[in-house]
């Protein structure tokens, strides 16, 4: 072998380097950094089991990065050149073992198998004190005849694993600096949930609690905001009205679990513009965010740095978009959630820094588009039902970075073009056009409605058109299995109407026994595996079994 055939030979054989790993309680994000692969054809194949229980069990491969994310003049801390991917549905508090097996046929490769556990389920914490706060300034001490008055006072006394019972009344702005520690968090709890009354908070510490409070607007346009480097920090079942934004962490914080909240906004869902959300995570990482009722904001859930959990949120009538994970890198998982009358954008990648990220089983009924693509890397989409008027988006062909299957994709008037990809013929903001497939290109299985549409998939500007499924698949190499839906036909109720307007949130699109959606998806080992017929539904909902709950849990 000549010197020149060998330096190609080593630039294309694959070499392992550093791995890191994140972990939720239902979720593992890995990425494994690699030199060399210039051809980008390495591998790297996921086995996970119980530590020490039972047979391994196959997920889906990591994906291949190669990718440096930027949008204008900001760009991702570094280029990244890596495989990386997560493990989801998991049970939290457990260890596993995963194999990863990293190969390639230029040379190279390694397999690996690492110990991982997944964060334990936030608990309040047994056997601490109980103790008791009402509204006022100083003395008492802390017991049921002799309360705290005021949290000042309540504060000086705090310690891990301590319960503080809030009265009713008002509190007007504090801040929570006292930490607990780990599995004893100082917890500050409504005694009845929603009477302990504020104008804002701040959380200057690690291991707190705050269930049940209610956050009313004043002075203020933030209502709880994390600083520094807070960490595990729990927000459970609160109610926030009338803030611009209603929980707005830092991007050093870690690990926040936000759940069961109510967060009602100060934004018209028409006329509010780009600014003001329900979840501000600024680009911090590590963070679950469930069951959320999320409204009258601008986005619903915003930056979340790498590794975090959206799901299960009912979110709705927001201004601009109703997930915006913007900036983020590796390992975003956003599924289950309910997002309705997205005036902009439901799902906006405005930029990715880094893939993949995930969206599953999601159910979006959209007043604008459904997909904000602007500059992306490698993301799934799986099993998620989107529906709007006209386009679902105006650069369609971003999807060819993606792995999609068993979604449906709904037009609701059935007039214009399902898929348009247009050429923006600016690098600053978007990435430049990629009309056909390549090595990040895995798109099947998805079915589509686009109801009278003659020619529903317009690439280029319209320079190119297919009447059907048949003849995108021959022109791109995409849906080769694809279906043809009928809205009407393959849901149990379809109330949308032909014209864009509001949309009841509470709407679910659950399909219809025996129509051509149900067992018309693939197997996603790990991600799509778990379903009722003889093969996974399209869609959001599984045929025969009970649709997911949206918003705060009883």
């Amino acid at each position: 072998m000549g010197p020149l055939l060998l330096l190609l030979a080593l630039q294309d054989a694959v070499i392992p380097g550093e791995i890191r790993t994140h972990a939720t309680p239902t979720s593992i994000g890995i990425e494994w950094d690699l030199t060399g692969d210039a051809d980008r054809d390495a591998t790297c194949a996921v086995e996970v089991r119980p530590k020490g229980a039972g047979p391994w069990r196959k997920v889906l491969p990591l994906f291949r990065v190669d990718y440096f994310g930027w949008y204008a003049d900001t760009k991702a801390d570094r280029a990244y050149n890596m495989v990386a991917g997560s493990l989801l549905f998991l049970e939290p508090g457990t260890t596993y073992e995963v194999k990863l097996d990293l190969a390639d046929p230029d040379g190279g490769g390694l397999t690996r198998t690492l110990e991982i556990r997944t964060r334990d389920v936030p608990r309040v914490p047994q056997g601490g004190r109980t103790l008791h706060v009402a509204p006022g300034e100083g003395g008492g001490d802390g017991s049921e005849p002799n309360p705290f008055l005021g949290l000042a006072a309540a504060r000086g006394e705090a310690r891990p694993g301590d319960l503080f019972l809030l009265r009713p009344g008002r509190y007007g702005t504090f801040q929570f600096d006292r930490s607990g520690q780990p599995g004893k968090p100082v917890v500050w709890k409504s005694e009845r949930p929603g009477e302990a009354v504020f104008d804002a908070a701040m959380v200057d510490a690690d291991h707190v609690w705050l269930e049940g409070l209610a956050f009313r607007r004043g002075e203020r346009s933030s209502a709880l905001r994390g600083y520094r480097k807070s960490a595990d920090v729990v927000v459970r079942r609160c109610d926030f009205q009338g803030f611009h934004y209603s929980v707005h962490l830092t991007k050093d914080c870690r690990d926040w679990t936000i759940e069961d909240n109510v967060i009602v906004g100060d934004n018209d869902p028409v006329t509010g513009g780009l600014s003001g959300e329900g979840v501000e995570l600024a680009m911090s990482s590590g963070h679950v965010v469930a069951h959320n009722r999320i409204s009258r904001t601008a986005d619903g859930v915003s930056y979340p740095g790498r590794n975090c959990d959206i799901y299960g949120n009912d979110i709705f009538d927001v201004s601009d978009d109703g997930l915006e994970p913007d900036y983020g890198y590796a390992n975003n998982r956003m599924w289950s959630n309910r997002l309705t009358n997205s005036h902009h954008a439901a799902l906006s990648f405005q930029p990715m820094y880094c893939g993949p990220w995930y969206f599953v089983r999601n159910q979006v009924v959209g007043a604008g588009q459904i997909f904000k693509f602007r500059i992306q890397d490698r993301f799934v989409l799986a099993n998620n039902t989107f529906v709007t008027w006209g386009a679902q988006g105006s650069y369609m062909h971003h999807v060819l970075t993606s792995l999609s299957r068993n979604n449906l994709h709904i037009s609701a008037d059935g007039k214009r073009p399902l898929w348009v990809a247009l050429d923006y013929g600016e690098r600053k903001y978007v990435l430049p056009p990629q009309w056909t497939k390549d090595w990040r290109t895995d798109v099947d299985c998805d079915g589509f409605d686009w109801g009278d549409q003659k020619e529903p998939f317009q690439w280029e500007k319209g320079k190119r058109r297919w009447k059907d499924l048949a003849d995108l698949s021959a022109a791109l190499g995409i849906e080769e299995h694809g279906v043809r839906v009928r809205k009407e036909e393959i849901f149990e109720r379809w109330d949308v109407p032909s014209e864009r307007r509001r949309i009841d949130p509470s709407i679910l699109l659950t399909l219809k026994p025996g129509s051509n959606a149900v067992d018309a998806g693939a197997v996603l080992p790990g991600l799509v595996d778990d379903f009722a017929g003889n093969a996974p539904d399209l869609g959001a909902h599984e045929a025969g079994k009970p649709p997911p709950h949206y918003g705060p849990r009883p």
